[in-house]
């Protein structure tokens, strides 16, 4: 699930030298994940479960997200199915002066891991802009 669907019907691994699915497999994704103290995967799977900013507000999403004061921009990767854009647009309009952006790219969640040159162009715009406004 890391990866899009369209990523590998595109069979955009081709490019970085993977000659196949298995080929990308076991030398991109094994060979990242399976050296890492497991420790460390646990404790973000622990984070993504209890990430939860509702736990101020006794279970309210709502009134914990129009809490925020800070401008904030959500940035959600167009073909990302963990956190799809959806999911972060309805949560987007719950913050004060939020805005969304959603960034465009075939490769799922794993283009935070930045290997798609555009995923970055749009990500170092976004913040630029974020940066550059008036407080």
């Amino acid at each position: 699930m890391g990866f899009s669907t369209e990523f590998y019907k595109q069979e955009l691994w081709r490019p970085f030298g993977f000659s196949s699915v298995d080929d990308l497999m076991l030398n991109f994704l094994d060979a990242t994940f399976l050296p890492m103290d497991p420790n460390d995967l646990l404790c973000m799977a622990w984070k993504w479960q209890r990430g939860d900013v509702s736990r101020h507000t006794g279970g309210d999403l709502a009134k914990a997200l129009a809490r925020i004061k800070a401008k904030t921009v959500v940035m959600p990767i167009s073909t990302d199915m963990f956190f799809p854009p959806a999911d972060c647009a309805a949560e987007q309009r719950l913050i004060p002066n939020g805005e969304l952006k959603v960034i465009d790219s075939l490769w799922g969640h794993i283009a935070l891991f930045g290997l798609d040159a555009g995923y970055i162009e749009q990500i170092d715009r976004a913040l630029k802009q974020l940066l550059d406004t008036p407080a």
